[in-house]
Order: structure tokens, then C-alpha cells, then sequence
């Protein structure tokens, strides 16, 4: 059981870890695929939203013969929104995955631990 208690103890650092490491999404609060579903839909708002704004832009320097300056305002301005909004979507979206691989790893060397001691995996004893 010494052995399970130095396992628990270190997953609880890792876990601190990975809470700093995920930032927005919140360990233990609710899954965090549901957390992932709720970004990337603020993410999608981050795209659309500009874009509406980028074609009134483009639109109305168009009309008035500068279609070159609207798309420069357009790629200076605008674009980086929905280019960062998707990149902070990817890295989180990935650091969860790792963060969910991890946790599998650290309840399956649990179990194994728990069946060198018993020889019964603590998922049959639950």
C-alpha cells in the first residue's frame, strides 16, 4: 500500500501540473471533452464574427476603388483574431489528449501495483 500512496502522491503533482499546463479547461469539473466542445464553438464565433467584418471592409473600400487597402486591413487586423482563436484551440485540444494519456497511464500502473500486492485490480474492486 506504501507504494500506492507514492504513486497517488505523485499523480497529485502531475495533476497540478497539467492544470497549469491546460489553462482554461478545468480538471474534475466536467469532462473535458465537454469543456472542448464549448471552446471550439467560442472558436468558431472567432472566425465568423471577423469575417463578417472583414467582407464589409473589403466591400466598402471596394465601392470606393481601394480593394487592396481593404484586404490589407483585412490580413493585418482581423485575420491574426481567427488564426490565434484556432491555434489556442489545437494546442489545448492536444495538451488534453496528452493530459488524458497520461491518466490512463497513471490508473493502469496503479492497477498494476494493486495486483502485485493482491492480485486483484483495483477497477474489480470498486
Amino acid at each position: 500500500m506504501e507504494r500506492v500512496k507514492e504513486h497517488d502522491e505523485a499523480w497529485l503533482e502531475r495533476k497540478r501540473a497539467w492544470s497549469r499546463k491546460l489553462g482554461r479547461l478545468r480538471l474534475g469539473v466536467e469532462p473535458l471533452e465537454v469543456q472542448l466542445e464549448r471552446y471550439r464553438r467560442v472558436t468558431w464565433a472567432l472566425t465568423v464574427i471577423p469575417a463578417v467584418i472583414s467582407l464589409l471592409f473589403v466591400t466598402l473600400f471596394t465601392v470606393f476603388g481601394r480593394p487592396d487597402i481593404g484586404i490589407l486591413l483585412v490580413v493585418l487586423l482581423l485575420l491574426p483574431i481567427a488564426v490565434s482563436a484556432w491555434y489556442d484551440y489545437f494546442r489545448l485540444s492536444r495538451r488534453a489528449r496528452e493530459y488524458e494519456a497520461d491518466y490512463r497511464a497513471y490508473l493502469a500502473e496503479r492497477d498494476r501495483i494493486l495486483a502485485e500486492g493482491d492480485g486483484t485490480p483495483a477497477s474489480d474492486r470498486d
